[in-house]
């Protein structure tokens, strides 16, 4: 489909769907108004974070669509797919009676922001950095927005109490030298990616009082064995999809690099977890704590 052609069949959409939605003319507007819910707006989330945090604040009810990464949060896999967050469907996404766009700085591509704002979607794109400022900024935009002001602050005080205790929980512990840990997920069956700097998981393994094995370079790279054996890890933090494709925890001591390197522990997280920062962070940092004081699993 040409970009013309689907721009005008996105018009055409629209219109059909505000004429479906129209109220009709023998119903007093003022009465119709009473009996709308105060936020009415047909959602369409973008993002874990993003998704996480809407259900969170109670406005699930209001979500027609999300994209493929927030299906890892199991309130949201009944929820219809509107595509991969780098590759939105506007028709899928307009066909849904959408009303407003609520993703993460990840969305795209450009155009198809661009056509939904053209046809009347509200189009909102919030920052995903991943650090704990972030989060509770997130919360907040997106309770403001939702008139859910009163549930975010809930929420913001339960994480800041979570992630209190986790800092006691690292003060209290014994043992002077901070774990080290090795942030893995499978992409595919054969390819380990690495979480480096400026990552959710290596956040997560930040603000759970260990330290990042991997400290060289930003943003997600390929696993070597020379990198993993150089990283002498203590434990290895991974999302729970990922041990599947490696052949579970037997497979992943297969592996080329951790074969080699003794001792290390496993700790899974929900998937939500290690791809964003959501509001049940703290949740994540309590089990990579619980992780630390385990006893071994017969890991190499």
């Amino acid at each position: 489909m040409s970009r013309a052609s689907g721009l005008s069949w996105v018009f055409m959409a629209v219109a059909s769907l505000a004429h479906a939605a129209a109220p009709a003319p023998s119903k007093p507007p003022a009465a119709a108004a009473a009996k709308a819910p105060v936020n009415a707006a047909k959602l369409v989330t973008v993002g874990p974070a993003i998704t996480e945090t809407v259900f969170a604040l109670g406005a699930g009810g209001q979500v027609v669509g999300v994209d493929d990464t927030s299906l890892a949060l199991e309130v949201a896999r009944k929820s219809p797919k509107v595509g991969y967050q780098r590759a939105l469907s506007s028709e899928a996404i307009v066909a849904l009676g959408t009303s407003q766009l609520l993703a993460s700085e990840e969305a795209g591509p450009p155009g198809v922001l661009e056509q939904l704002k053209t046809v009347g979607v509200d189009v909102v794109v919030l920052p995903n950095k991943h650090t704990v400022e972030a989060t509770r900024e997130r919360i907040r935009t997106l309770a403001q927005r939702l008139g859910k002001a009163e549930q975010g602050e809930a929420l913001v005080k339960q994480l800041d109490s979570d992630l209190r205790n986790a800092r006691e929980r690292t003060a209290a512990r014994k043992d002077a030298k901070p774990p080290r840990v090795l942030a893995l997920y499978a992409r595919g069956a054969n390819v380990l990616m690495v979480a480096g700097a400026g990552t959710a998981a290596g956040e997560l393994v930040t603000l759970s009082g260990g330290v990042n094995a991997i400290a060289g370079y930003a943003g997600h790279k390929p696993l070597t064995a020379e990198a993993v054996v150089e990283a002498a890890p203590d434990f290895i933090l991974m999302p729970a999809s990922s041990l599947e494709p490696v052949g579970g925890e037997e497979g992943l001591s297969r592996t080329p690099g951790l074969s080699q390197v003794r001792g290390w522990r496993l700790i899974t997280v929900d998937d939500v977890h290690f791809m964003g920062l959501g509001p049940h962070l703290g949740k994540a940092v309590s089990r990579l704590q619980d992780g630390y004081t385990s006893p071994a699993r017969g890991s190499k």
